[in-house]
């Protein structure tokens, strides 16, 4: 579900090759260099993605589209073959969703978007993973720099530390459209094993891993294939993976054809006949 150079010029890969040692540095040195290289943007738009996901059951290619306004909204265009599938607005306290398939719509907080991909999602997590910044939804109030720890494997820099599990946010229900099976119950305010490795020239991510062991649970998150959309870095290529004892799941994205100027808003209007298929 992530996202676009300016305007339709080519941009260029950007590989890195360290010869020197990486120096140790401090755990506040190293999250103040990936704030400060994070990419920063007022208007974004990706206007070529092209995803592949499989989740065990189910596996599925399709396109897509960004379109976001930082901190305000993001809107996603699906499409199979060309054919408009979907599209997706999310703001920070509401998720819609027009289904041209079959003809349906729905207006919803993040629970269904959670239950779909059996995980906790909001606006401020999609927001992070566009501006590439996983430092984003860092709590300054609960972590404090002692709380991490800083090593060097295979020449990157590895951010380590240990989280808590939440329980759901209080405007966060448990869906009524959530997926007909026996979920077995989270086990909350157990520790979180969270590592950041993090590329020592440019500062840009370059993985995440969660550990969940209570709960069997393992998120992984790739980024490579960076490209310069201006004087700034954006990954080409994102490949997530979640692991749980309910699913597999997993989602490869490659984007292209970037921009940071302003486009027009596309707004949400809902083809007449349509059925919505919540009542929140």
């Amino acid at each position: 579900m992530v996202m676009l150079g300016l305007s339709s010029c080519k941009t260029a890969r950007v590989v890195t090759t360290r010869t020197s040692a990486v120096p140790l540095i401090s755990s506040g040195k190293l999250i103040r260099n990936i704030e400060n290289n994070a990419f920063d943007y007022k208007y974004l738009s990706i206007k070529r993605i092209n995803c592949q996901f499989d989740n065990g059951k189910v596996s599925a290619s399709f396109k897509a589209s960004i379109q976001a306004e930082k901190d305000m909204r993001i809107v996603v265009l699906l499409s199979k073959l060309n054919i408009p599938v979907g599209r997706l607005w999310l703001t920070p306290d509401s998720v819609k969703y027009i289904n041209y398939l079959e003809n349906t719509y729905f207006l919803d907080d993040y629970s269904y978007l959670s239950s779909v991909m059996d995980m906790d999602l909001d606006f401020e997590t999609v927001n992070a993973i566009i501006s590439n910044n996983v430092m984003a939804l860092r709590d300054e109030k609960r972590d404090k720099e002692n709380d991490f720890e800083v090593k060097i494997d295979s020449g990157l820099y590895v951010l380590e530390s240990v989280a808590k599990l939440s329980k759901r946010k209080s405007n966060q229900r448990n869906s009524d459209k959530r997926p007909a099976r026996k979920s077995p119950k989270i086990i909350t305010d157990t520790p979180v094993h969270q590592s950041v490795y993090v590329d020592p020239d440019t500062f840009k991510l370059r993985k995440i891993r969660m550990e969940d062991v209570p709960n069997s649970r393992n998120l992984n998150i790739s980024f490579s294939d960076y490209t310069n959309i201006g004087k700034q870095l954006y990954p080409g290529e994102i490949f997530l993976q979640f692991m749980s004892p309910e699913s597999n799941l997993e989602m490869r994205v490659r984007l292209a054809n970037f921009s940071t100027e302003e486009e027009s808003e596309i707004r949400f209007k809902v083809p007449d006949k349509f059925e919505r298929i919540n009542s929140n």
